[in-house]
């Protein structure tokens, strides 16, 4: 019996994995496809795409979680796939360290406290506000 149940509890998160994974995939060629209309769109030395990018996710993981919070009141697989998979696929912290690198090799110390800091700030603002919208 402890064994079945070990086996089904491993299936659920063998299951849930692949559901995280998909969404991560998802989330990954939205942000690429964004990201490059954007640096298209919008020629910059400024690394707009990833700044626009991770505030728009900020926005709707707190729109996510709002919903899941007040409708739902549980994290289902569903939230998972849009959070953890689609959400996390389409942001990117490891864009922003490169591109502080970046700025601190060519000792702009200003330009990287700045795009770290409008991420930072604006980003939990955005969720907190995305959060509110759902939740009220």
């Amino acid at each position: 019996m402890v064994k079945i149940y070990q086996f089904i509890e491993m299936m659920r998160i063998i299951n849930t994995s692949l559901i995280i994974g998909l969404g991560g995939f998802i989330g990954t060629i939205v942000r690429f496809l964004i990201g490059s209309w954007i640096e298209k769109s919008f020629a910059s030395s400024f690394p707009l795409a990833t700044i626009l990018v991770n505030l728009i996710g900020c926005f709707l993981i707190g729109m996510v979680s709002g919903y899941f919070t007040q409708k739902l009141g549980d994290q289902t697989q569903l939230f998972f796939f849009l959070t953890v998979g689609v959400l996390g696929g389409f942001t990117t912290f490891s864009a922003i360290a490169m591109d502080s690198q970046v700025f601190i090799e060519n000792g702009e110390y200003l330009k990287m406290l700045t795009y770290v800091s409008v991420q930072a700030i604006l980003g939990i603002a955005l969720c907190l506000i995305g959060y509110n919208l759902i939740k009220n």
